[in-house]
């Protein structure tokens, strides 16, 4: 049994870029791993913590359990990912996708 002490919560995070390709070819994945920065805020507000997403494009950060709303940053109209709403659980990690909308048609 492992100690509540040791147990933590929080998100587990994926962020891709899409599509890469103005054009699809039948079997590939028109997506890659996109670096970000995530800002994560209370629901009311208060900005809690602020991550960035590895080459692969993952984060992993601790929060206490609640509800969390998740800007990912952009500086320009494209790329561009929408702020999505989290609830972490006590002792689990949430897992999260963002997908930014590269702007390419």
């Amino acid at each position: 049994m492992v100690p509540v002490h040791d147990m933590a919560s929080g998100i587990d995070g994926k962020v891709i870029l899409r599509p890469v390709t103005p054009v699809e070819q039948p079997g590939t994945i028109n997506q890659r791993p996109y670096e970000a920065i995530i800002t994560v805020e209370t629901a009311t507000g208060r900005v809690v913590a602020s991550v960035r997403s590895d080459s692969a494009g993952r984060f992993r950060i601790i929060l206490e359990p609640g509800t969390y709303v998740l800007h990912p940053a952009s500086e320009a109209i494209y790329p561009h990912a929408p702020a999505q709403t989290v609830t972490v659980t006590q002792d689990q990690f949430t897992p999260v996708r963002i997908v930014y909308d590269s702007g390419i048609r």
